[in-house]
């Protein structure tokens, strides 16, 4: 069955390109920020000899798996772990018109942004449609850093036109390193050396760490207590073998590439180009995606006015459509395995475990259609992939409001078109999947 007869992806990634160097904007020509695959490759690694322990991410090479994906996966919810998200973006904002360039750029209000909180920020355009999302730090009255995807670049959602203000691009200057987990807040206190169970969520202080000074933000995408840490990416192998070594004695694990977007999927992170494509891409309108879908609209700021505000508001008073968790049945996911294992038939496409972080690499996600009890195509489902800690399949899924309740049944065509298809039947379950301890 042909999910969409007008969608072509590569015409998708065709426009992509054309709105956006793909493969040289996420550095801006400058050298990447550390992460361990790149220190491999900085001491000589061929990483072509070990090929099956590296993956590519946008383009920067990260380790594929530490100690295993099961292992690194049970980590998130069980003991802690730290991962490596220094290849997105990174842009300062600084000048007096700073507040200024943001309204311009995004849904959210700023009048209640005080200095040491991040928030999430979403940008649309005028039909209301999402073009990123990303996270602002609140550095000074005048100074913001966001970080994100390549929507928050220049001209997309950072707009400085008329403002007084300069935005400098730092994504290969500073790394960013995720340390989450049950047993975060003792790691980061063990290689601080000082307290931080005061410091609260959304915010962030100055620590040291290995005699570097680093920035400690409460927060992180693992549904779970977690810091993110910022620093000078010189710095990085330095501060990354610090924490490994302070979090042996809790089971501190290091998160491969192949679990990364497990987080996204348990604790309801939706993701660009893995839920969603960027409004600005043409070719693509049926992956488009509004805050709405998401709960995002909470964001908007209703005091002021911006191109797509009026858009927001009336879906948000009518929507027509919901993201939703999807669990999906356990024997007919078995199935799908178990043909490896038929002489007679043709085997199903195998499901990548833990999750299809290839698609993200490389800006080319796999959406499949999920249908009503009575066979009428009802929505779209993106991220999608096992969990060790439930031992399920699950999925986001973009669907009817009229099927987003609850315990409703729906199916999952499973195949893509010229190979063997089955119906996997899924229920509406809840969102996120996994309890949010983030506070």
């Amino acid at each position: 069955m042909k999910l969409f007869n007008t969608l072509d992806m590569d015409a998708v990634r065709t426009s992509w390109k054309q709105k956006d160097n793909y493969d040289l904007s996420y550095y801006g020509g400058k050298e990447p920020a550390f992460t361990p695959a790149v220190q491999g490759q900085v001491t000589g690694m061929n990483p072509n000899s070990g090929i099956e322990h590296y993956s590519g991410l946008h383009n920067v090479l990260g380790v594929w798996e530490f100690t295993g994906w099961m292992d690194e996966c049970n980590a998130i919810s069980k003991t802690g772990y730290i991962g490596d998200w220094s290849w997105l973006n990174k842009y300062r904002i600084t000048g007096p018109d700073v507040i200024k360039c943001m309204e311009q750029g995004t849904i959210n209000g700023y009048k209640k942004f005080p200095v040491g909180k991040g928030r999430h920020i979403v940008s649309v355009l005028p039909n209301g449609k999402m073009m990123g999302d990303g996270i602002a730090f609140r550095e000074a009255e005048d100074q913001i850093l966001l970080t994100g995807g390549a929507m928050i670049a220049p001209g997309l959602m950072i707009r400085p036109e008329g403002c007084d203000v300069t935005v400098e691009d730092l994504t290969g200057e500073i790394f960013n390193f995720h340390v989450q987990g049950p047993i975060s807040t003792a790691v980061i206190e063990k290689v601080t050396g000082e307290s931080v169970g005061d410091l609260a969520f959304i915010s962030f202080r100055d620590v040291m760490i290995a005699g570097k000074k680093v920035r400690l933000y409460r927060g992180g995408m693992s549904g779970e207590v977690g810091y993110e840490l910022f620093g000078d990416s010189a710095d990085g192998s330095v501060i990354w073998n610090a924490v490994v070594e302070a979090g042996k004695e809790f089971g501190l694990r290091q998160l491969g590439q192949r679990s990364l977007m497990l987080n996204h999927l348990q604790a309801f992170f939706p993701t660009i180009w893995v839920d969603f494509i960027p409004a600005i891409v043409s070719g693509a309108e049926a992956l488009h995606r509004s805050p709405v879908d998401y709960g995002w609209d909470r964001l908007v700021d209703k005091t002021r006015d911006f191109p797509g505000k009026a858009a927001i508001i009336a879906e948000a008073a009518d929507p027509k459509t919901k993201c939703v968790t999807l669990e999906w049945n356990s024997e007919d996911c078995i199935q799908i395995f178990a043909s490896l294992f038929d002489q007679e038939n043709e085997a199903f496409e195998q499901m990548p475990l833990p999750v299809n972080t290839s698609d993200f690499s490389a800006a080319c996600p796999q959406f499949i259609p999920a249908f009503s009890k009575d066979h009428q195509m009802i929505g779209l489902v993106s991220n999608r992939g096992y969990s060790c800690q439930y031992k399920k399949v699950i999925s986001l899924a973009n669907i009817d409001i009229r099927y987003a309740q609850e315990g409703t049944e729906v199916y999952v065509l499973y195949g893509s078109e010229g190979h063997r298809q089955t119906m996997i039947r899924a229920t509406v379950t809840r969102t996120p999947y996994k309890a949010d301890r983030r506070k």
